[in-house]
């Protein structure tokens, strides 16, 4: 049961703390602004204008709960830093996370610097996750990981953010927006890659890489036999099985790309598993020094919703390490995804970038 009283209960040394709410238009900022109006904040909302006009539901609501609103054009960082990263891991052959850096060089670079300089002592944001001991944790809501998309995110950024609504679970977010008669209740979830339309990835990339995402090459096993033909590597997925166009008794399933040759790897099922990950581009946010993973307790998750794996850790380079999962296995491991390690209280230690 939702206890909207306590939730908005109004604080009156609240009134001189400046908070930028990034609002995106969707149902979670939106609550996250107006419960921080009630509690008796000073509020703005921001929002970012990347590759396309801003939701004007995220202005609509600021109007509504009568605070200023404010745009941060962050087009140009956006292109160069996620949109070119993007397309660049595909045609690698790896499968790129664009909210994992657009969380650390944009949403929480760029735009939290912006929201400094309005005078806001913090941005708060709509994400499930929570602020633990000074730094990220998992939210309440099992089934919304958000924080792994959010370990990128600079150490030293991290005083400055909020998430009001971490504790609670989407469900009851949505209830509570309900009560409060807030416009976007019921407003569907946005897609996972804004700046790509739904389904059509293929026209995208085609389109940035000059045609060379829909470059055809050979399917072939691990012994380098040609089974088929592929019509672009980057239109693959480590773990698929679906799509090949191979007719074998036993089925195959993706567990190789190889951008040099320009060929898609098949295999068996069994192949898929992995207990040893090499990552980089480490972000330390519990430890100083990447030698201290190597002493810690840790847990990992190579997709916002896999499960925790006990690991350890062995240093390769100070940008470089080795993980290896201890209880089980994991299955489809995919370069260009983040793998993330958390401690035995779901906080976030550190992530990278699997190779």
């Amino acid at each position: 049961m939702i206890n909207i009283n306590e939730l908005t209960k109004y604080k009156e040394e609240n009134k001189n703390i400046k908070i930028a709410v990034a609002m995106s238009g969707g149902v979670d900022s939106s609550t996250v602004a107006y419960l921080l109006k009630k509690q008796g904040y000073e509020i703005i909302g921001i929002t970012m204008k990347t590759c396309k006009d801003a939701d004007k539901d995220a202005k609509k609501v600021c109007e509504e709960l009568g605070i200023e609103y404010y745009l941060c054009d962050v087009t140009e960082k956006f292109k160069t830093t996620v949109m070119d990263y993007f397309v660049d891991e595909y045609m690698e052959g790896k499968t790129p996370n664009p909210c994992m850096v657009c969380n650390r060089y944009v949403k929480f670079g760029e735009l939290l610097e912006f929201a400094k300089s309005l005078g806001a002592k913090f941005m708060a944001t709509g994400h499930y996750a929570k602020m633990k001991d000074g730094t990220l944790a998992m939210g309440n809501d099992s089934k919304k990981d958000q924080v792994y998309f959010l370990s990128q995110i600079k150490k030293e950024n991290l005083q400055h953010i909020i998430f009001p609504i971490g504790e609670l679970e989407k469900p009851v977010v949505r209830e509570l927006a309900r009560e409060l008669g807030i416009r976007v209740h019921d407003k569907k979830d946005s897609q996972e890659i804004c700046f790509v339309e739904d389904g059509m990835l293929k026209e995208f990339l085609n389109e940035k890489s000059a045609g060379k995402a829909t470059k055809k090459g050979n399917i072939v096993n691990k012994e380098g036999k040609i089974l088929g033909l592929h019509n672009g590597i980057s239109f693959y997925t480590i773990g698929q099985r679906k799509g090949l166009g191979i007719a074998q008794e036993e089925p195959l399933y993706v567990v190789a790309l190889d951008s040099k040759k320009n060929e898609v790897v098949v295999g068996s099922n069994e192949e898929l598993f992995k207990n040893k990950i090499i990552a980089v581009d480490l972000n330390l946010l519990t430890v100083d020094n990447v030698k201290e993973l190597e002493t810690l307790e840790l847990f990992a998750k190579t997709r916002s919703r896999d499960i925790l794996h006990s690991c350890s850790i062995r240093v390769l380079s100070e940008n470089k390490i080795e993980v290896t999962m201890i209880e089980n296995m994991v299955r489809a491991v995919t370069p260009g995804q983040g793998i993330v390690l958390y401690d035995n209280e779901n906080k976030v230690v550190a992530s990278a970038f699997i190779i």
